[in-house]
C-alpha cells in the first residue's frame, strides 16, 4: 500500500521540504522520499529538518547556512527537498544550528558522535572554541567522539546535547548555565561529560528550551528534570509515570502518554492549555516547540497550542475559538486521506505520514 508525507506549518527557509512560505497551514503532500514505511522520527533545528529511519537512515531539508545539513554553506545556503545525508546511524538530533549523529558499528561496545554546522555553547562537542563545523566545505575537522559505551537513546535542546549508554551513565555537552547538564556542571560544555547524580537507571531522555527530563524503566515510573524550576516543572512533577508509553517536551513543559492512552502534561501553561478538558484516548504523540500532534485511538489526528505558523493545521472552523493563534481549551481535528501510520514535529513544524 502507497504511503505519503504530509506538512505543514512554518516553512520560511523550506524546513518542510516544500517551496518556502513563512505559513502553510494546509496539509500538503511531500513526494520526494522513499521508503515513509520506516520512518521513525523527526528532529527540528530553528529551521532545518531531520527525518531519521529505522533503517539508520538520515534525510535533511531547510536552512544551511552554518552547514547544518551538508557541508560548504556558501554554495547551498538552503536544501529545498529532503537529501539523504547520513546511512548506517543508531540515533540523530538537531539543536539550533547544529546536527548531530551518533554511530554503533557491530560489535563494538562503544558508539561515536559527529557534529556539524554552528554551535556557540559547545554543542558540536569538540571543545568550547570549536564553534562552527562545515561551513568551509570541508568536514575533516569534525573529528569522531567516541562515548564510553553504547547509546541507547539521544536528544537535543535548543543549545544542548544528551546521551544515555547501555550502562545506565548519561553525557552531556552545550550549554550548561541553568543546570540543563546537572547541578556540576555549568556554562559552555565543549564535549561530552558525565552527568553526575542520576539516581536511577534511565532508558529515555527528552529535552526542553532549558532543561532536561530523564525517564526510567515503564513498569517504575522514576524520572528525573536537570535544570531549574521555572514554570514549576520540577515542583510540579508527579511522583511517578508509571505505565508509560511515550514522552515528549515542548520549550517549557513536558507531556507523558500513559499506556492507558490518557495523556498527562506539566510546566508553562499560561500560553496554551497544555491538557484540553475530555480530551480523548491518545494512540500516539508528536511534542512540537510549542504544540502537540496526537493520533486518538479511534484514529483521528488533532492538535492544538501555538499554531500562529500553521502547524496546528487550518484553524478556520474554529475561528471564534481562537485568541492569538492558540488553540487552548480545546484541539483542531485535521482530515487526511488514509490511516494515519506516523506523526512528528518539530519547530513550529508538523509531519504526518498515511497509508492510502
Amino acid at each position: 500500500m502507497a504511503h505519503h508525507l504530509y506538512v505543514f506549518g512554518s516553512n520560511g527557509e523550506g524546513q518542510l521540504g516544500i517551496p518556502a512560505a513563512d505559513i502553510v497551514d494546509t496539509p500538503t503532500l511531500v513526494s520526494t522520499i522513499d521508503s515513509l514505511e520506516t520512518l521513525s522520527s523527526v528532529h527540528g533545528g530553528d529551521n532545518h529538518t531531520l527525518l531519521f529511519t529505522v533503517r539508520g537512515e538520515v534525510y535533511g531539508v531547510g536552512d544551511n547556512r552554518k552547514a547544518q545539513l551538508i557541508p560548504g554553506a556558501g554554495e547551498a545556503s538552503c536544501l529545498d527537498t529532503f537529501k539523504l545525508l547520513k546511512s548506517g546511524l543508531s540515533f540523530t538530533a538537531a539543536a539550533c544550528e547544529s546536527s548531530a549523529y551518533v554511530t554503533t558499528h557491530e560489535p563494538s561496545t562503544q558508539s561515536t558522535v559527529r557534529a556539524q554546522g554552528q554551535g556557540l555553547w559547545g554543542e558540536l562537542g569538540y571543545g568550547e572554541d570549536i564553534t562552527s563545523i562545515g561551513t568551509d566545505g570541508d568536514l575533516s575537522a569534525a573529528l569522531q567522539i567516541t562515548l564510553p559505551g553504547r547509546v541507547i537513546d539521544f536528544a537535543a535542546g535548543v543549545w544542548h546535547y544528551v546521551a544515555i549508554l547501555d550502562d545506565g551513565s548519561v553525557y552531556g555537552w552545550g550549554k550548561g548555565r541553568v543546570g540543563q547538564l546537572g547541578e556540576q556542571l555549568s556554562g559552555k560544555v565543549g564535549q561530552p561529560t558525565k552527568l553526575e547524580n542520576i539516581p536511577f537507571k534511565p532508558q529515555r531522555v527528552v529535552c526542553g528550551l532549558d532543561f532536561t527530563y530523564l525517564v526510567g524503566h515503564p513498569s517504575t515510573g522514576e524520572h528525573i528534570i536537570l535544570g531549574k524550576d521555572k514554570n514549576k516543572i520540577i515542583s510540579s512533577m508527579p511522583h511517578n509515570i508509571h505505565g508509560w508509553k511515550d514522552i515528549g517536551a515542548t520549550w517549557q513543559a513536558i507531556f507523558v502518554l500513559l499506556d492507558n492512552g490518557k495523556l498527562i502534561a506539566w510546566g508553562r501553561n499560561q500560553m496554551w492549555e497544555l491538557i484540553p478538558p475530555a480530551l480523548p484516548l491518545i494512540d500516539k504523540i508528536a511534542v512540537g516547540s510549542e504544540h502537540i500532534l496526537a493520533v486518538t485511538q479511534d484514529g483521528k489526528l488533532i492538535s492544538w497550542g501555538w499554531g500562529k505558523h500553521g502547524n496546528c493545521g487550518n484553524l478556520a472552523n474554529l475561528k471564534d475559538k481562537i485568541n492569538m493563534d492558540m488553540v487552548s481549551g480545546l484541539w483542531n481535528e485535521i482530515e487526511l486521506p488514509g490511516k494515519v501510520e506516523f506523526i512528528g514535529a518539530g519547530a513550529c513544524t508538523s509531519f504526518v505520514v498515511t497509508r492510502a
